[in-house]
């Protein structure tokens, strides 16, 4: 057995991590090509098979995407949302002690 020297001077290409968008798309024309066959199997016409092909496929690939979401929408904390309630219930209380209008 032979050793083979080893090359250093060869490039290596560094592939991002698809994004759940891109796998989605890819999911979706995959799920259209299989739609659209079977459909053509069940008997429907060429622009009918095209047409649902499209519509499964989309639709596919849109749960798709959002079924790999990873990144979780930040939402504001509840001390916030209790710092509004709180004084929201203080101006309230204030304006009931003085009433603008006479009886």
């Amino acid at each position: 057995m032979t050793n083979l020297p080893n090359k250093k001077g060869t490039a290596t290409v560094k592939r991002h991590p698809k994004s759940p968008q891109e796998k989605g798309i890819s999911f979706g024309v995959k799920m259209w090509i299989f739609f659209m066959v079977m459909f053509g199997f069940l008997g429907y016409s060429t622009a009918l098979s095209i047409l649902f092909g499209v519509v499964g496929g989309v639709a596919a690939g849109f749960i798709y995407a959002w079924w790999h979401i990873t990144d979780i929408p930040e939402q504001t904390p509840a001390s916030d949302a209790q710092r509004t309630l709180a004084y929201v219930t203080e101006q309230r209380s204030k304006k009931k002690g003085k009433p603008d209008f006479k009886r």
